[in-house]
């Protein structure tokens, strides 16, 4: 084996060696390679002064070559000037690395809904800016009344006049959620994103449609009289087809009591000998002094002194001190 044939495996054996007892010790890979390429550069160097005349090896060249990579590999990284536009100020900052690096070298925190015109991990070159927009979501709820209508509700139970507010009206709302979305301050989009009705309640009025007679401000009677029923100047109706006169006397009852026509027993109802005035005729009835008016009545019910004469007509009272009030009086019956 010839010199240059010994020299060139020894020189492999030993790098061999050199790197499994790297590996073995776990070193990093750039202590590593730097320690590699310095054991390169010193065999070259022997390889060379060893080596037969007839070697055509150029240790100064190889020893260049390991010089160079070994300079190549402790180049620190290059920094650039980055400028960073953020809360209204222009920053700048030399750094290395990523966008995400220069924002964090200038303590800028960046949020979830901010905007950022180039990505985190984009490298840094000469011509980086880094432009930071913040974004700021406001919520806004807006409430607006709803006006209640007024419903009237006719009842001809109840004469002209009469009102009575049977449902109160509440008014009703719509509640409205906008999102605001304001860049750097400026608003720049307003949305709905949510909106809650609530809608409102009529007022009801009841309302009176039966026409109302004065004579009932002056009656006992509680059966309203016709529109068409009028007084002269005297008391005594206008229009009418006979007048009784005679003994009246007054009584009471318990509630739902029934009368001998089948009618309900109520104050205006009044007791007759239907022989004489038949059941439903229509009556008016005042004492004959004018010192009391029982007003609009009906003819009704009956009883044994009516039936024997002793009376001519019974009113009924809503009390027993109302028909004991009354007593026996003398009245005209005026037959509508």
């Amino acid at each position: 084996m010839s010199n240059k044939s010994k020299n060139s495996f020894s020189f492999k054996a030993a790098a061999a060696n050199c790197k499994k007892v790297l590996k073995s010790l776990n070193v990093k890979k750039t202590a590593a390679l730097m320690a590699l390429t310095t054991f390169t550069a010193a065999s070259a160097a022997v390889l060379a002064v060893s080596a037969s005349n007839d070697v055509a090896l150029d240790a100064n060249i190889i020893a260049g070559a390991a010089s160079e990579t070994a300079v190549k590999t402790a180049i620190p990284p290059k920094e650039y000037d980055v400028k960073i536009s953020v809360d209204g100020k222009n920053l700048g900052i030399k750094c290395s690395g990523t966008v995400n690096d220069a924002l964090a070298a200038a303590n800028i925190d960046i949020y979830d809904d901010d905007l950022i015109n180039i990505g985190f991990n984009e490298p840094l070159n000469a011509n980086t800016e880094i432009i930071v927009n913040r974004v700021n979501i406001v919520e806004e709820v807006q409430i607006e009344t709803i006006d209640y209508a007024t419903r009237y509700k006719e009842d001809n139970n109840y004469t002209i006049g009469y009102s009575e507010v049977v449902v109160d009206g509440e008014e009703g709302e719509v509640e409205t959620t906008l999102r605001h979305v304001y860049v750097d301050g400026e608003l720049v989009s307003s949305a709905v994103v949510d909106e809650d009705i609530t809608e409102p309640v009529d007022k009801v009025v009841l309302v009176g449609t039966k026409e109302y007679n004065p004579i009932d401000d002056f009656s006992i009677s509680q059966i309203p009289a016709p529109m068409d029923l009028t007084l002269d100047a005297n008391g005594v109706p206008t229009s009418y087809q006979n007048v009784l006169t005679g003994k009246s006397c007054a009584y009471s009852a318990r509630p739902g009591a029934g009368t001998a026509s089948g009618r309900k027993a109520m104050v205006g109802y009044v007791a007759v000998d239907p022989n004489i005035i038949p059941y439903g005729t229509e009556l008016y009835i005042t004492t004959t002094d004018g010192s009391a008016v029982y007003g609009y009545a009906i003819a009704a019910d009956t009883g044994t002194a009516l039936m024997e004469g002793q009376i001519l007509v019974d009113l009924f009272m809503e009390s027993y001190d109302a028909s004991c009030d009354w007593g026996a009086r003398q009245v005209n019956i005026y037959i509508l």
